[in-house]
C-alpha cells in the first residue's frame, strides 16, 4: 500500500506541478494569445490528453479502492488487557475461524469467513460449501456454536452479536458413492487399481 501510495502521489504532484506551470505561463505571458495556442495544441493532440486524463482517472480509481480495503485490514477488535491495550485485526481473526474450523469440522468443503463491526459488537458471516453425506442443519449449528466460542475463548470478543452461516454448495462426495455398494474386497480392488 505504502509504495502504491508512493506511485499514485507522484503521479498526481507531477500533473499538478504541470497544470500550476501551465496556469502562471497563461497569467505571465498575458493570457490570450498563450491560451489560443494551447487550445489549439490541445486540439491537435486530443486523443493523447484523453488517453492521460483517463489514466489519471484510473489511477485515482484504484487508489482508492486500495485505501479502503486498507481501511478494512486495519479495523481492529481492541479490549484492555492488565498489561496493556489489545488489538486483533478483523483480518486475523477470519484467518483465525477459517482454520479452526476447517481442522473441527470434517463434511466442510470449502467456507470463507468476513467478519465486521457494528454497534451490538462483532458480527461473522461464513460461507461453506458442504460435502452432500451430512447433516446440514446440525453442522451449521455447529459452525455457529464453534464460532462463537473461539471467539469468545481463544481471541477474546465478548460482543457477538451475528453470525450467519451461508451454504452455497453441496457436492456429492464422489468417492463415497463409488464405494457405498460394494464389499470390503470390491473396495480394495478399487483402491489397489
Amino acid at each position: 500500500m505504502k509504495i502504491w501510495s508512493r506511485i499514485v502521489g507522484m503521479l498526481y504532484i507531477i500533473a499538478g506541478i504541470f497544470l500550476a506551470f501551465f496556469f502562471l505561463t497563461v497569467w505571465a505571458s498575458g493570457g490570450k494569445e498563450c491560451l489560443e495556442k494551447s487550445a489549439q495544441y490541445i486540439n491537435d493532440n486530443l486523443s493523447a490528453f484523453g488517453i492521460i486524463g483517463m489514466l489519471l482517472v484510473i489511477t485515482g480509481i484504484v487508489w482508492i479502492v486500495n485505501w479502503f480495503d486498507y481501511i478494512y485490514r486495519t479495523k481492529v477488535v481492541s479490549f484492555d488487557n492488565p498489561g496493556g491495550k489489545i488489538k486483533i485485526s478483523l483480518r486475523a481473526i477470519e484467518d483465525y475461524i477459517n482454520s479452526m474450523l476447517k481442522k473441527q469440522m470434517p463434511g466442510i468443503r470449502s467456507l470463507r469467513v468476513k467478519t465486521g463491526l457494528s454497534s451490538r459488537g462483532l458480527e461473522a458471516r461464513i460461507t461453506l460449501k458442504l460435502f452432500a453425506n451430512i447433516n446440514i442443519p446440525e453442522t451449521c449449528s455447529n459452525v455457529q456454536e464453534l464460532t462463537k466460542e473461539y471467539l469468545q475463548d481463544a481471541v477474546g470478543v465478548d460482543r457477538i452479536s451475528n453470525i450467519e452461516v451461508f451454504v452455497t454448495g453441496i457436492k456429492a462426495d464422489v468417492e463415497k458413492i463409488k464405494t457405498d455398494g460394494m464389499k470390503e474386497e470390491e473396495k480394495d480392488e478399487l483402491y489397489e487399481e
